[in-house]
This record gives C-alpha cells, sequence and structure tokens, in this order.
C-alpha cells in the first residue's frame, strides 16, 4: 500500500516475502469442516446405488451423522464458558494468531489504527486460513478479524466486555476467572485469556498508556482507560492467584442529582439541598467505602459550580468528568 503516514512501511504491515513471490492459493475442498456429501438422484431418476430408505444416498445420511456427532460433542464440552459461534472463533483465533505474527511487522501495525490494521490483516488472514484448510463466511471473517485486532491492539478479550453497556464493573481473578457487574448483579464472563503471562501483557499495556508500570517490584499501579474508565492492577507476589485487573467503567451520559433522585440513591429534597450548597460555593466533604459512588456524586455536584470558576483538582490517578 501507498504510504498515507511517513512510519509506515510500503509493503504495509506484512514482511516482504523471499523468493518468487507469494505461495499458490490451495484449491478448496471445502475447507474440511464439513465431509462432502454426495449428490443425490435427480427427480425422476432411479436411486442411486447403496441409497438409504427415503431416497438419501447411504455417504450423505453418513457425513450428516458425522456432522450431527460433531455438534452433539461440541455442544457437551462444558470445560469451555464460551459456545457456539464466540467459542468457534476463539478457538480459530489460536490457531491463525501464531501463524499471523509470522507474516506480520509489530513495527509498523503499531502505527495504524483499528480499522486500517483490519483491512491490512484481510488478505493475510485469507493466506493462513487457505494454509489451514479453513473455510468462514463473511461474519466469522469478519469476526476474527476484529478479535485479532483487539489481540494485537487492543485489550484482547476484554474488549467485548468494554463495549457492552449494561456493564458497570469487570473483575479479573487471574487468567481463568471474570466477573462482570450487569445491570446490578455479578456474573462471571464468558471470556478467558490464553494463560497468565497473556493476561500479564494486558495489565501492562493498560499501565504503560498512562507512563506507568507494573512488576514485581511494583506490583500495584492504578490508571485510567481512554474512555475515562478506572483501572486497577494487581500481580504477583502482591497477588497471589495471578494478575488481578478491576475496572470501573464510566456511564457515557454524565449522572446528574435529579438522576440520582429518579433512581433512588437520594430523596428530591436531598438533591436540592445539595445543589444548593453546589452553588453556594460550600465547602463539602464527601466519603465513603469502595463503589459507594462517591466519584458519582462529585462529577453530579460539579455541575452546581459557575461555568466561570476556575477549578484546580488533584487526583492519583484523573478520573473527574467535571459537568
Amino acid at each position: 500500500m501507498s504510504g498515507a503516514t511517513p512510519a509506515r512501511p510500503a509493503f504495509g504491515v506484512a514482511r516482504p516475502m523471499q523468493g518468487g513471490g507469494a505461495a499458490p492459493r490451495p484449491e478448496s475442498d471445502g475447507g474440511g469442516q464439513f465431509p462432502p456429501i454426495e449428490s443425490l438422484p435427480m427427480p425422476g431418476e432411479t436411486e442411486l446405488p447403496g441409497t438409504m430408505p427415503g431416497g438419501m444416498a447411504a455417504g450423505a445420511m453418513d457425513a450428516m451423522q458425522r456432522l450431527s456427532d460433531r455438534q452433539n460433542a461440541s455442544g457437551e464440552a462444558g470445560n469451555s464458558r464460551v459456545e457456539g459461534f464466540e467459542q468457534s472463533i476463539h478457538k480459530i483465533k489460536e490457531q491463525v494468531l501464531p501463524r499471523l505474527l509470522e507474516r506480520v511487522d509489530p513495527e509498523a501495525a503499531a502505527t495504524l489504527g483499528k480499522d486500517e490494521l483490519a483491512e491490512e490483516f484481510r488478505p493475510i488472514i485469507g493466506e493462513v486460513l487457505a494454509e489451514l484448510k479453513l473455510t468462514l463466511n463473511r461474519r466469522e471473517q469478519f469476526a476474527l478479524e476484529k478479535v485479532l485486532v483487539d489481540e494485537l491492539l487492543g485489550l484482547g478479550p476484554l474488549e467485548e466486555l468494554l463495549a457492552d453497556p449494561n456493564i458497570t464493573d469487570i473483575m479479573v481473578n487471574g487468567p481463568d476467572q471474570t466477573y462482570v457487574e450487569r445491570k446490578g448483579k455479578l456474573e462471571l464472563a464468558p471470556i478467558q485469556f490464553r494463560d497468565e503471562e497473556h493476561l500479564f501483557q494486558i495489565a501492562q499495556r493498560i499501565v504503560n498508556s498512562v507512563g506507568r508500570r507494573v512488576d514485581q517490584t511494583s506490583p500495584l499501579a492504578d490508571a485510567r482507560l481512554k474512555d475515562g474508565s478506572r483501572v486497577n492492577v494487581i500481580v504477583p507476589p502482591l497477588s497471589l492467584r495471578g494478575t488481578a485487573i478491576s475496572i470501573r467503567k464510566f456511564s457515557a451520559k454524565p449522572i446528574t442529582l435529579d438522576m440520582m433522585a429518579g433512581f433512588g440513591s437520594m430523596s428530591p429534597k436531598m438533591a436540592t439541598a445539595l445543589k444548593i450548597a453546589g452553588a453556594s460555593r460550600f465547602n463539602v466533604v464527601i466519603s465513603g467505602g469502595t463503589g459507594s459512588g462517591k466519584t458519582t456524586m462529585l462529577n453530579a455536584l460539579s455541575k452546581m459550580i459557575d461555568p466561570g470558576e476556575r477549578v484546580l483538582t488533584i487526583e492519583d490517578a484523573a478520573e473527574l468528568r467535571l459537568q
């Protein structure tokens, strides 16, 4: 691709090939996903040799039985928390990712946005799928591209949780256990990290984005995501079960005192009193335990400050979104 970005090499993110160009694409035999089904007789023709009652060829019956057995076996695999479509995509990702990394220049990839990287990945992913003899439809290819881009530029398995507007808290307890708070209720999330090293890399990516580090000598760090969500990271030896990450997501729509009164968090009279306190420049102390809503309350109170006032905030990790 011709470079829109100076740091972007002429060949895009793909490493230059040695020798006479790209390898020929192998002929597709259906991708090995499903066994071939023998042709059925046309109307008016006699049944093919070896047909089963009802006119279905023996080979077709056998193929359908194998397909049914495979689907049943897949449905009974209870060890994985990700089922159906998502499970298939994540399994394919584990096969494709190592081969993709062999063909990609990491430095060039880091200069691109997610959409640009997905566009660059598309032909490379096609080559890898052909090598693995995997056939995907357009929906599956799009999902695979997103998962791979999230893995390289985003926060891996956490991306789908961050994109869910109903999730307010994400709690990662090691690579195999992640809980979320959805509409006020805790539930186990259907995601897993490959291993502890994978989870630790994601944690480092989060804290490095705000100029901090986390390791054995500095096992505790606070950070924030681009959308303002608060993040706390704990790694061994301070964490006994592997890397732990907690993310407090912020609502896309700022919460006001009137909204809090509507939620039942306070009475309408209390909301009015707080509005008067904020507008009158009273000294106000807000205290409470973790997750009690201190930051939400302060953000809501800030709406009462005169827009002409100069406001100075001192924070360990920037999380206020003054209104």
